[in-house]
């Protein structure tokens, strides 16, 4: 049970990544929170003599803060404290068939295990255990923000919606909508799926109280251009535009799937080109996956001010291809990561990290075989901090949340998570296992780089010590 104090103020390492590319680490840093806010209310670098309550009088203004005001919490020696990981694009349905189909491309995988599991939601009980039991997975691998689709079915939807809220995590919550080539048992009417998603928009708004800041808000959700009639598209991109909602799709996953969507509207250019005739393609839109995009794609993609849900594990599990986030992130694009569960085998965002890594690894390689000229970062594989970003402050671009999310800045919400590289059987060596970290000075920013550069490509759940959202505490281990 947490202290009723108003403001905690942490003591220890603080690791960010503001800009793409930059590893801020304070070694001996201290952070205040505003508990009644959920805000962060100041942060610096300790100087060994300013007291909690001298720090929160200072961040908050408020000369009449007093000891009983304020909870001190010290980081261990293997702790820091980073901001809550994002995860751009995933299924929460298909927690019901994880691990599975990963011998099938996308198209077939989705006829034999996507549409029959998912369709069994239509018992909004059984979703609500499916769903606990998801959630509780995500949030246990430190993702305080998660962009979820649900199924066609209305009550299992708001279900999820519900079980989210009750977790206490920050979340974009759809209705999937599919009125077209889909099975005859799970697929709806262009009216039923229209009106049900402004029906499920209307539930989801009336409890979600503090605007942008609420904990679950609706996001748009046309399955991808296969599973949606051109009125279906229309009139998803009319709501998404009279009430300024985010949007989320597929879009250039798999070859078959692309060469169907442009069958399904040949009078378009590109795949990108359907979404944007129908009003899909704005800031707040999220795109998960993009492994085939054409130029005119990218242009469409750049131009409207979408994001891009980077999907590696998804993208090798289904062997779809690997995405040049490279030159996405050159045109300016949001990119951040997405688990693609269950496209992907793991609900974990540390996972795709390092998948992330591969993949850029993987297509730097082919690019030097076949003998490409490679540039700038072009030529430079993913580092750790690049990573890291896309994870959280890219993830929030994404999500259009960047201003108040994705770093440990004053101002922006404490969604945040203490890892923990020491706990019992961590997948982490010791610092003493590990020469090139122990011959850094104790506690120093190099060691901390390094270590840093362990959680990325080493850590798993067992690492997440604590996860915040909103200055709550909603899971720990501690």
């Amino acid at each position: 049970m947490e202290s009723e104090q108003r403001y905690v103020v942490f003591y220890g390492c603080l690791v960010d990544t503001p800009v793409l590319g930059h590893l801020r680490i304070e070694a001996q840093g201290v952070l205040g929170v505003d508990r009644h806010t959920g805000q962060i209310v100041g942060r610096d670098i300790h100087d060994g003599m300013t007291t909690a309550v001298e720090y929160v009088s200072k961040w908050a203004g408020d000369a009449s803060v007093e000891a009983a005001d304020v909870v001190m919490e010290t980081l261990e020696d293997g702790q820091f404290l980073m901001p809550g990981m994002i995860d751009t694009h995933t299924h929460a349905p298909q927690t019901t068939f994880l691990g599975l189909g990963h011998d099938l491309p996308l198209m077939e995988w989705l006829e034999k295990y996507t549409f029959r599991y998912e369709s069994r939601f239509s018992d909004a009980q059984w979703a609500r255990t499916m769903y606990q039991a998801a959630v509780q997975r995500i949030v246990r691998n430190g993702v305080t923000f998660a962009a979820y689709y649900g199924t066609i079915h209305l009550d299992a939807t708001c279900v999820l919606a519900d079980v989210i809220r009750e977790a206490g995590q920050r979340a974009y919550v759809g209705k999937v909508c599919m009125d077209a080539n889909s099975p005859d048992y799970y697929s709806q009417t262009t009216a039923a799926t229209l009106d049900e998603t402004c029906e499920f928009v209307t539930r989801i708004q009336a409890d979600a109280h503090g605007g942008r800041q609420a904990l679950v808000r609706p996001i748009v959700t046309p399955r991808f251009v296969p599973s949606c009639s051109g009125a279906c598209l229309e009139g998803l991109g009319a709501l998404a535009r009279a009430q300024d909602l985010p949007v989320q799709s597929h879009l250039c996953e798999n070859p078959d799937e692309v060469a169907f969507s442009k069958s399904c509207f040949p009078d378009c250019s590109s795949y990108a080109e359907i979404y944007n005739r129908f009003g899909l393609l704005k800031p707040g839109s999220i795109m998960a996956h993009c492994v085939h995009m054409t130029d005119e794609d990218i242009d469409l993609i750049s131009a409207t001010g979408a994001g891009i849900s980077h999907c590696p594990n998804s993208n090798f599990s289904l062997t779809s291809g690997i995405a040049d986030i490279r030159r996405f992130i050159a045109r300016g694009i949001p990119v951040g990561l997405g688990t693609d569960v269950g496209g992907g085998y793991s609900p974990s965002i540390i996972d795709a990290m390092r998948m992330a890594a591969a993949a850029n690894r993987a297509l730097l390689a082919a690019k030097r075989d076949r003998g490409d000229a490679l540039q700038g970062k072009d030529a430079v594989p993913l580092e750790a901090s690049e990573a890291l970003f896309l994870a959280t402050q890219g993830g929030a671009r994404v999500m259009r949340m960047d201003d108040l999310l994705g770093s440990l800045d004053p101002g922006k919400l404490f969604d945040a998570v203490v890892v923990d590289l020491d706990v019992r059987n961590s997948p982490v060596p010791p610092v003493s296992a590990i020469p090139a970290v122990s011959e850094c000075a104790k506690g120093s920013i190099d060691a901390w780089r390094l270590r840093v550069e362990q959680f990325v490509f080493l850590a798993d759940d067992r690492n997440i010590a604590r996860v915040f959202v909103g200055g709550k505490t909603i899971h720990s281990v501690l």
